[in-house]
C-alpha cells in the first residue's frame, strides 16, 4: 500500500507523490464566477472576475476574435503582500499606488501581463492567499507580527508584519497536514477551472507563466495538472542543496515544503510534466541562487526531458529581475507552443 509515493519503488509515481507532499485537496470549479467592472486602456481590455474570496482580472486584446489562447499568469512574492495581481498588471484604476518602484526594480518598469496581451493572449491574473484580495487583514495579524512592524508606517508597516506572519502561516498549514504552497496550488487549480470556462478562451490552448515566486507556482501547477499546453518559469530554478547552502533566507515558503525534498529535487517537480513544453529563464546574477545550483537544475531538467525537443532554457546576464527582454522572449516562446 502506498508504494507509489516512495522513491525507489518500481510503482513510484512522482507526480502523485508531489501532490501528496504538498497536501493538495480536491478543487472543484467555484459555484459562481461574477463579472464586474470593465475597461480598455493602453491596448488592453479588462474585466474583473470574482469567485469565493478571490479577485482576478481577465485581460484580452481589445479587437481580437474569440476564443483566444490563454495564459494563467502567476504573480510572485516580491516581498509585498498588500498587492497581488496589481504587481504584474494594471486594473480599472490604472497602476496601483506604491507599485511603480517595485515594477521598476523587478520588472524593468513594464507590467508583464500587458506584453502577453500584446502577443495575442488572453491573460488571467488572480490573487492567492495571502496576497492582495486574499491578504490577512491587519487586525487579524498576531501581536508578534504587529511588534515586528511597530517602527514603520503605511504600506511598509503592513509588509513587515505580513513577512513575519508568513512563517506562522507555513507552520499552521503543516500542522493541518498540508502546506502553504499546497494551499496556494489549490487556489491556482481553481483559477485554472475558471479560465477554462471563460467564453473568451480556447480551453485546449492554456499555458501558465510566472516570475520568482510565481515561477514556483508554475512548477507546482505543471506537476499537478494535465490541462496545460506549456509553462514558463522565470528566475525560480535551482536545487534544494543550493537553496540550503546559504540561500534559504532569500527563498519563500512557496519553494520550501516540508517532506517534498524527500520525494524529489526542485527541478524534478517541473520535470515531472515532461514532455509538456517548458521554458526556463535563468538570471545569471540571481542572488537567490548559486550559479552551480542553477546549472545543476538545468542538467536535471534535461535528464527528465531526455530526447524530447520541448525543453528550452535561456540565460540572461541579469540579477533577480524579469526584464522587458525576458518578458518579450517568454511571450515569443509561448506564441510558438500554445
Amino acid at each position: 500500500m502506498g508504494t507509489q509515493f516512495e522513491p525507489g519503488c518500481p510503482r513510484f509515481d512522482r507526480r502523485a507523490a508531489i501532490g501528496k507532499a504538498l497536501g493538495v485537496v480536491d478543487t472543484p470549479p467555484p459555484r459562481q464566477v461574477t463579472r464586474g467592472r470593465t475597461w480598455i486602456r493602453d491596448g488592453v481590455r479588462g474585466v474583473e472576475l470574482t469567485w469565493n474570496d478571490t479577485s482576478a482580472w481577465l485581460l484580452t486584446p481589445p479587437e481580437a476574435e474569440h476564443p483566444l489562447p490563454a495564459i494563467l499568469f502567476m504573480h510572485g512574492h516580491d516581498g509585498m503582500k498588500f498587492y497581488g495581481k496589481e504587481k504584474v498588471a494594471d486594473g480599472p484604476n490604472g497602476i496601483a499606488p506604491g507599485i511603480a518602484a517595485l515594477r521598476e526594480h523587478g520588472y524593468d518598469g513594464s507590467p508583464p501581463a500587458a506584453r502577453l496581451v500584446a502577443a495575442g493572449f488572453a491573460v488571467l491574473i488572480h490573487d492567492v492567499f495571502p496576497w492582495g484580495s486574499r491578504q490577512v487583514p491587519w487586525e487579524q495579524l498576531p501581536e508578534r507580527a504587529h511588534r515586528a512592524a511597530a517602527h514603520l508606517e503605511g504600506l511598509q508597516q503592513y509588509e513587515a508584519a505580513a513577512r513575519e506572519h508568513e512563517h506562522g502561516l507555513a507552520k499552521a498549514a503543516a500542522l493541518r497536514g498540508t502546506s502553504l504552497a499546497g494551499r496556494i496550488l489549490t487556489e491556482d487549480l481553481t483559477a485554472l477551472h475558471v479560465l477554462r470556462d471563460c467564453a473568451e478562451v480556447d480551453a485546449d490552448r492554456i499555458a501558465t507563466a510566472g516570475f520568482s515566486g510565481g515561477g514556483a507556482r508554475v512548477a507546482h501547477l505543471l506537476a499537478c495538472s494535465d490541462r496545460l499546453r506549456a509553462g514558463v518559469i522565470t528566475a525560480s530554478m535551482s536545487t534544494y542543496a543550493d537553496i540550503a547552502d546559504g540561500h534559504a533566507d532569500d527563498t519563500s515558503w512557496l519553494m520550501i515544503t516540508p517532506g517534498l525534498p524527500a520525494v524529489c529535487d526542485w527541478p524534478e517537480i517541473a520535470g515531472s510534466a515532461a514532455p509538456t513544453p517548458l521554458l526556463i529563464q535563468f538570471a545569471e546574477q540571481d542572488s537567490h541562487f548559486g550559479s552551480a545550483g542553477m546549472r545543476d537544475a538545468e542538467a536535471s531538467l534535461r535528464r527528465d526531458y531526455g530526447s524530447s525537443k520541448t525543453l528550452s532554457t535561456e540565460w540572461f546576464s541579469e540579477p533577480h529581475r524579469f526584464t522587458r527582454a525576458m518578458q518579450d522572449a517568454s511571450a515569443s516562446w509561448l506564441s510558438l507552443h500554445v
